[in-house]
């Protein structure tokens, strides 16, 4: 009987204590991996900013709120693997929506610096698990009975490490698209521009274009070989402006891709993969004026020249009936500045005629 004591007591004392240990270890390493993944953000402050005048989007709900969300995959953009794809729903005054803005690029940051600091953890481990699995080993080259208090501990923390390395990695966040600075830009622009009280309403899609739900239309050649068609409405908003107009704006990217195929090879009459190929890529920017006419009066459609250069966009059809100023123009560029957009939302604008009071 008193065998059997000692033989529990050296378990527990070798094997169970060493395992709580290292559980408590390993729960200390995930809780750590988890807060680089997930770092608190502080609550947006909503308040309104001083208005002047400008441009404009349809009126907003008093009580709004702003709603961000960014993954990591095919990722917070539009290009695979080297930009974090987001989607940004707002409903709010000019500052709060800066603010979520700004506290997703702070949680982005602290995420990655966590993830630095966290970085050689899994290799640290790995080592220590080697080193417990050796010491283990050496006992029983030296003839002394084996016994599992180091063998567990050194496999234990191998299972800490790959939990900790595979949290490490999907905390990880990549660079953000282009897109998404310069649409902060613009709401930075526009923001004394509103009427008091009111903001922005809309949605900010950067999650790539090259997506089942954003095929416009799919075409076969003769060689039964598929070409998409994608229609990615990145930008969408609208706001109430300080003069009683409002402000519309619709930012479109067309993506022709033409999908992976298999094929024979010319020379080796082999059938090989082929994969997907981009054939050709565009902007399109539509602003809308529901004009106040009280205020202004419109320049008529004659006397409207709309081949017109602004910034990366080119003013493709400009249309001024029913008291609403339409204007497309369209960019052969992959991104657009907030300088070329706010530009030809100025354009727009400067069709009006303010009257004689």
């Amino acid at each position: 009987m008193q065998d059997w004591i000692g033989y529990a007591i050296l378990f527990l004392a070798f094997c169970v204590f060493p395992a709580i240990v290292i559980g408590i270890v390993g729960y200390a390493f995930w809780s750590a991996s988890r807060r680089a993944k997930n770092p608190p953000t502080k609550p947006v402050t909503k308040t309104a900013s001083p208005p002047t005048k400008g441009t404009a989007a349809a009126p907003l709900r008093a009580n709004s709120t702003v709603r961000a969300t960014a993954a990591a995959s095919a990722p917070i953009v539009a290009s695979a693997g080297d930009v974090t794809p987001i989607y940004l729903n707002f409903s709010n005054k000019p500052k709060a929506i800066i603010d979520s803005v700004d506290a997703l690029v702070a949680q982005a940051e602290k995420s990655n610096t966590s993830r630095a600091r966290w970085g050689k953890g899994p290799r640290t481990l790995f080592w220590a698990g080697l080193g417990l699995i050796a010491i283990e080993g050496i006992f029983y080259l030296l003839g002394y009975s084996p016994s599992c208090a180091f063998l567990t501990g050194g496999i234990a923390l191998w299972i800490v490490g790959i939990f900790l390395s595979v949290g490490l990695r999907r905390a990880q966040v990549k660079s953000f698209p282009p897109r998404f600075v310069e649409f902060k830009e613009m709401i930075h622009t526009l923001r004394d521009d509103l009427r008091p009280g009111s903001g922005f309403i809309g949605n900010l899609d950067l999650t790539g274009a090259k997506q089942a739900s954003k095929v416009a239309r799919s075409t076969d050649d003769a060689r039964k070989r598929t070409t998409n068609y994608y229609r990615d409405q990145w930008l969408n908003f609208k706001a109430k402006m300080y003069d009683g107009n409002i402000l519309r704006v619709s930012g479109i990217q067309r993506v022709k891709e033409r999908n992976g195929y298999w094929g024979r090879g010319k020379v080796s009459g082999k059938s090989k993969w082929k994969p997907a190929k981009a054939k050709g890529s565009y902007q399109e920017l539509k602003v809308r004026i529901a004009v106040n006419p009280e205020l202004y009066s419109i320049a008529r459609n004659s006397e409207i020249k709309d081949a017109k250069k602004i910034g990366e966009y080119t003013i493709n059809a400009v249309d001024t009936e029913g008291g609403i100023v339409t204007v497309l123009a369209s960019s052969p560029n992959e991104e657009v500045s907030s300088e070329s957009v706010l530009g030809v939302m100025k354009f727009a604008y400067e069709l009006l005629k303010l009257k004689k009071t």
